[in-house]
């Protein structure tokens, strides 16, 4: 069944059909939103989305721009002789000519002018003496600057009036300090809150018929309560009757078309969604495979399909009207082909992983890469070093440098000013120089190492072999019948069993880290291999005076390992514990499972100072204890490390302070 849906979803005629119904979706679409756009020009889109002209966002506009025009009337040109009076001529200082830029450059060459040919330092005269002085000399000027304003700002106030007088079904009542305009006999709140859309501002504060936006109720803000201002502003059904019709008709006309269209885009966008997913694959093979308009390179495609598709929206649009459908159809479904196949083009290559390399653009960019740095190196190196003051001073730096490492400084690094030939040379012996310096101080590690390891493995065997060459020459001397004969012997058997001890874990670590023992590796539940191996272990538990805290998952938890082997690296670390570990304190042994392997953590606090490196514990023979006075042979954890190793795992230590914990991950 998967087989035949796989031969199905990958077949050549499937992704063909969904090819063409995704052209055909697409043109159709725009076909649609384009005839839309052409024959509705006045048409408002928000009526697609709000079903009631009262409440909608074209509402608030006209009554925002009505309220801001009866505002402007009244607080800006208040009446006509106002204006004519200049009453809308900045006095403030700093902008004391801001109604003319002509009239501000005057004013402002004059001033230089006057400081230029005075001795005074410059703003040391008062803005108002300038200003006063200034007007004296250049009075006409000044005056016809001041009429051609005054003029502008009557037409702009006989504009706004006449624009508000105008509009029918506008009630309005606006008041001021010293201005007052009103169309309508009766000013009272109770006439404006009888018309179906109405704003009052007063001193009572804000208040509207329908639910303003927090936009709109900052226009009002420049109204103010001290001195009082007036607004009051309704609107009849004669203003919002023809606005309704026209928002009724709208939205017959848009919610219908635009259900269409998004019904038509969600079948080009299930298509689309297919042909992705298949596109460059067949069902026979993994490969992508690409079809010839595919060997186009990436960015010619993209710029080939622009350009096709703004020829074809262009002319599309030129030549459209009611009766030229067969102009614009074969147009859109053009544009809709070669931009389909553009997006599949790009999607094969990003699949196939070429989306960088097939770009003429960028086999350019490596052909020129290629052909400036063959262009370099080819040049002779004796070009390429060719003395500069800079390239003498490297060379200088670099001789300089190979006498001080040759004297043995290989702490010693080159320094040189450039990157080029010489800058190649002196990091190429810099980094011989760490290479060399690393290699020293792992032979000096590893002499060191060598040495200790001669020195633990002597000291550790010659201790129990001591006391057992002590205690039979006592025997000789005392003979068997003597009263300590029987302490004698149970020290030698001590001390041989102490030297076999030390034999076998030697051989144990030898054999673990050559690899020569068999390894079965095996689903192990290691819950119940911890639980069943700590019963095993509880008298030493209960001996050793250390509180154990497990952590463990509820249910099973299985890894790939060697059982026996697994266990033996438990018990060395329970071992250790028992050993090292400080009286009376916690020991945790926690369980982490995680997706692909799982840990085990055993933490303990050290009843010696570990003034030791991590990776030096792990070693052969070494101990935590430095006076090596306990019974440890040193081998524990380097055997663990071999073992778990083996199984494919990951064994390795860490220690803060006197905290000494040890991690085992093994997978899964």
């Amino acid at each position: 069944m998967a087989t035949k849906w796989k031969n199905i979803k990958y077949n050549k005629f499937s992704k063909s059909i969904a090819f063409i119904l995704a052209v055909l979706l697409l043109t159709s679409s725009l076909t649609i939103f384009v005839y839309l756009v052409k024959n509705t020009k006045n048409i408002t889109w928000e009526a697609a989305f709000e079903n009631n002209y009262l409440e909608s966002k074209s509402l608030e506009y006209e009554l925002r721009n009505i309220t801001r025009n009866l505002k402007q009337v009244s607080k800006q040109y208040k009446s006509e002789a106002y204006i004519k009076n200049g009453g809308t001529l900045d006095k403030d200082i700093d902008n004391y000519y801001n109604y003319s830029w002509k009239l501000q450059n005057l004013y402002r060459d004059f001033k230089n002018d006057f400081y230029r040919n005075s001795s005074k330092q410059y703003n040391a005269v008062p803005e108002k003496v300038l200003i006063s002085q200034f007007e004296k000399e250049y009075a006409e000027e000044i005056k016809l600057y001041k009429d051609a304003h005054i003029d502008h700002e009557l037409n702009s106030y006989y504009s706004l009036v006449k624009k508000v007088n105008q509009t029918n079904g506008l009630y309005y009542y606006m008041s001021s300090t010293d201005s007052e305009y009103t169309n309508v006999s009766d000013k009272s709140t109770k006439f404006f809150k009888s018309q179906p859309v109405h704003i009052l501002f007063d001193k009572n504060g804000y208040t509207t018929s329908y639910v303003a936006s927090p936009e709109f109720r900052y226009e009002e803000e420049d109204l103010s309560y001290y001195p009082q201002d007036i607004l009051y502003v309704g609107l009849n059904d004669v203003f919002l009757n023809p606005k309704i019709k026209q928002w009724n008709a709208d939205r017959k006309i848009l919610v219908p078309t635009l259900m269409r269209i998004g019904l038509l885009m969600m079948g080009f966008i299930i298509c689309l969604i297919y042909l992705l997913y298949t596109c460059g694959r067949r069902s026979d093979d993994e490969k992508i495979h690409l079809l010839s308009t595919d060997r186009i390179y990436i960015d010619v495609n993209i710029i080939a399909t622009t350009a096709i598709m703004s020829i074809c929206i262009a002319v599309a649009c030129k030549l459209f009207d009611d009766v030229r459908y067969f102009y614009l159809i074969p147009l859109l479904a053009i544009s809709s082909l070669v931009s389909i196949n553009l997006l599949l083009s790009i999607l094969k290559h990003i699949k196939n992983k070429t989306i960088i390399t097939h770009n003429l653009s960028s086999k350019i960019l490596l052909k020129l890469y290629s052909f400036v740095k063959g262009l370099f190196s080819s040049a002779p190196i004796a070009l390429r070093m060719l003395p500069t003051p800079n390239k003498a001073n490297d060379f200088k730096n670099i001789i300089e440098g190979v006498e001080h490492i040759k004297n043995g400084e290989l702490d010693y690094m080159i320094k040189t000013s450039n990157t080029g030939i010489y800058g190649k040379l002196a990091d190429d012996i810099n980094g011989i120089t760490d290479g060399l310096k690393a290699a020293v101080n792992n032979e000096l590690k590893s002499e060191r190492l060598k040495t200790e390891l001669i020195s633990n493995v002597s000291h550790d065997i010659r201790t129990p072999l001591t006391s057992i060459i002590t205690y039979i020459d006592l025997l000789k001397k005392e003979g068997f019948h003597s009263e300590n004969a029987e302490k004698y012997l149970d020290v030698l058997d001590q001390k041989s069993l102490r030297l076999k001890t030390l034999t076998d874990d030697l051989f144990e670590a030898s054999k673990a880290s050559s690899g020569n023992i068999p390894v079965h590796l095996e689903n192990i539940d290691i819950i119940s291999l911890l639980t069943q191996g700590m019963g095993e272990l509880d008298d030493k538990i209960i001996s050793s005076e250390l509180d154990f805290k497990f952590n463990y998952p509820k249910e099973k938890v299985f890894v790939k390992a060697d059982g026996k082997l697994l266990w033996r690296v438990i018990e060395n670390l329970m071992s250790n514990i028992f050993k090292y570990a400080l009286k009376k304190s916690r020991v945790y042994i926690d369980v982490i499972d995680s997706e692909h392997s799982t840990s085990i953590i055993i933490k303990n606090i050290s009843a010696y100072e570990l003034n030791i490196d991590e990776h030096e514990l792990m070693e052969r023979f070494k101990r935590g204890d430095e006076s090596r006075n306990s019974e440890g042979s040193g081998l524990g954890l380097s055997i663990a490390k071999s073992l778990i190793e083996l199984q494919n795992g990951k064994f390795h230590i860490e220690i803060d302070g006197d905290l000494f914990k040890s991690i085992v991950i093994i997978p899964k």
